[in-house]
């Protein structure tokens, strides 16, 4: 399949959108779960460093893994970090991470 110049030109420039929407997305669902980037590493089993590279927007290229990853850990679908508008943390989500690393 080859794509035309205007096809991949645009593609590339959502991109940063995408990034910058994903790692504000991930702040905001870690802040609105009172954790730390460590408690969101581990329920999700990635590296903190990993988690706090998706975080700041630095990781250009996100495995999918990684996507589902990070939405199983917040009870969420992949599609749902992505997604404009704020889903709401579950209260079983709530429930099972009262015993993880919490903001101080």
């Amino acid at each position: 399949m080859v794509f035309s110049g205007a096809f991949v030109e645009y593609y590339f420039s959502h991109l940063e959108d995408y990034n910058s929407k994903l790692a504000n997305r991930l702040k905001s669902l870690r802040l609105s779960a009172g954790l730390t980037q460590e408690g969101v590493a581990e329920l999700a089993s990635i590296s903190y460093k990993h988690y706090q590279s998706l975080e700041a927007g630095r990781k250009k290229d996100v495995k999918l893994t990684s996507l589902a990853q990070l939405a199983q850990a917040f009870e969420l679908e992949p599609w749902e970090l992505l997604y404009p508008d704020q889903p709401v943390l579950s209260p079983a989500f709530l429930r099972r991470t009262g015993k993880i690393s919490r903001i101080k």
